[in-house]
């Protein structure tokens, strides 16, 4: 019986679109279970802002897991402690999906991610399809990467605003990019603030002894 080519390539098609479909699916159903997903991204100090952020969340109580990237990749768990990840080959964002299931099987209360995207598709991808973040932080903007995300600083700044979530919060870590990033969160309905740290009083700072 001859089976015309266009059916196979056909069938094979239908079949990857299924396949990929189930996979959204389980990978939405996974990440759903964890109450509070935030995801840091910025071209400078993702890592710290990331290991920060989990420490004052776990020093609050919650049961708070993190991940920096980096040439050095770290998952930090719920006790605070550093653990390295080992790859077995060359950073994908692939990565970020079975980082997500590992920490939800924890069953913790907040999942802190550090974006590893730099071109601005991944970036994307690794938000609206990975993360799915409640709350995105973006650092900063700077002329880096930018073969990746460039030519311009305003490019880099477009590229950064990927990771704006959907009906959450936006927290920008200086005022500069607010006429990039505003549009795009009032678009996808996520409110936008500013971290000002003219607002921090040398009193607020006195209470971290390590400061």
């Amino acid at each position: 019986m001859f089976i015309s080519p266009l059916v196979l390539l056909g069938t094979v098609v239908l079949i990857l679109l299924i396949i990929g479909y189930v996979e959204a699916s389980n990978h939405h159903r996974i990440i759903s279970t964890i109450p509070l997903r935030i995801h840091v991204n910025g071209t400078r100090g993702k890592s710290s802002v990331t290991r920060l952020i989990a420490a004052g969340l776990r020093a609050g109580g919650l049961r708070t897991f993190a991940k920096t990237t980096g040439t050095a990749p770290r998952i930090i768990d719920a006790e605070g402690k550093d653990r390295l990840i080992h790859r077995l080959r060359s950073a994908s964002i692939g990565e970020q999906i079975k980082l997500m299931r590992y920490f939800a099987k924890e069953k913790p209360d907040v999942v802190v991610m550090e974006c590893m995207a730099v071109q601005p598709e991944y970036q994307w991808i690794s938000e609206q399809k990975m993360i799915k973040s409640h709350i995105g932080v973006i650092t900063n903007a700077r002329p880096d990467h930018l073969e990746e995300m460039g030519p311009t600083l305003d490019d880099v700044k477009k590229s950064l605003s990927n990771s704006v979530p959907y009906n959450g919060k936006v927290v920008l870590g200086e005022a500069a990019m607010i006429n990039t990033i505003a549009p795009v969160a009032e678009y996808r309905k996520s409110e936008l603030r500013i971290a000002d740290g003219k607002k921090i009083s040398e009193k607020d700072l006195a209470d971290f002894s390590y400061l």
